[in-house]
């Protein structure tokens, strides 16, 4: 699908039930309809209740069963357009503002987001980072949150992740120590070709597993090709739109925004719509 550029263009494309259904199954089964429990291709259609049967394993199931917009009732153009407000809007979209587009209340809005949130975060963490990587942490102003190391009062750790130029991941933190760092960069990194990172003593731990070069702040902030400069913007970009937009944000849920931000941040570059992203992992 061409890049939808513009909200009235994805209502346009988005505007009844049945081609969101449509434009669902060619993302969910672009190899033809397989059956979600048994994994068979051979299904029979039963058009009059929308819905494909089994013989196989004896099932009938829709388009949605299984995705996040299962046993919803909210009808799935206005879910579409939710989706399409969380990927291509720069700082996100609050449940307020899906409120008030969608025409739904607050509650239900929010419960959309979340689960729009859950798909964006699947993307986010398929497969690795590879090449050369950035590596830093930072602290989040949260409520409900409690203060970590140097954190401030109701600050949560977060350690990120990126490839220069490229993906970006983030994680909260219980406690920053160098156990926690190295258990997330050794399951989220492969074919490493160098790690770039500041002084931090609890990052010392990366010279032994990986080719791994540092900047010292103090003196400067760039040493040639040494910089974590694409990761301290990634944490800028998102304190404005957290301050900016969603005021606040729970320690509880911090880790959903974040994967948020990083999902849109890792695809910035990206030509086609976003929404078919979400729709495949959804």
């Amino acid at each position: 699908m061409e890049k939808i550029r513009s909200l009235e263009e994805a209502r346009r494309e988005f505007s009844t039930q049945r081609k969101c259904e449509a434009y669902l199954r060619k993302m969910r089964w672009p190899n033809g309809v397989t059956c979600p429990r048994c994994g068979r291709k051979e299904q029979h259609h039963m058009p009059r209740y929308r819905k494909w049967y089994c013989r196989h394993c004896d099932y009938q199931y829709s388009v949605t069963a299984g995705t996040i917009f299962h046993a919803t009732k909210i009808p799935l153009p206005k879910w579409f357009i939710a989706v399409w407000l969380m990927c291509h809007s720069p700082k996100g979209c609050s449940a307020k503002q899906l409120e008030r587009i969608l025409g739904v209340h607050y509650e239900t809005a929010w419960s959309m987001a979340h689960r729009i949130r859950k798909a964006m975060a699947r993307d986010v963490n398929t497969g690795n980072l590879t090449g050369t990587l950035e590596i830093d942490s930072g602290f989040i102003k949260a409520t409900g949150g409690s203060a970590t190391g140097n954190a401030p009062k109701n600050a949560q750790d977060v350690l990120g992740i990126a490839e220069r130029g490229g993906a970006l991941r983030m994680f909260v933190l219980e406690r920053l120590t160098s156990a926690n760092i190295e258990h997330i960069v050794r399951k989220n990194v492969e074919d490493v070709r160098v790690i770039y990172s500041d002084m931090c003593h609890k990052l010392r731990f990366l010279g032994r597993h990986y080719p791994h070069q540092t900047v010292h702040h103090w003196l400067n902030y760039v040493d040639g090709a040494i910089h974590v400069n694409q990761l301290e913007n990634a944490f800028s970009l998102f304190k404005r739109g957290l301050v900016g937009l969603f005021q606040h944000v729970s320690a509880k849920w911090l880790q959903a925004y974040l994967d948020e931000f990083a999902f849109r941040y890792s695809h910035r570059k990206q030509k086609g719509t976003l929404v078919g992203l979400v729709l495949a992992h959804c």
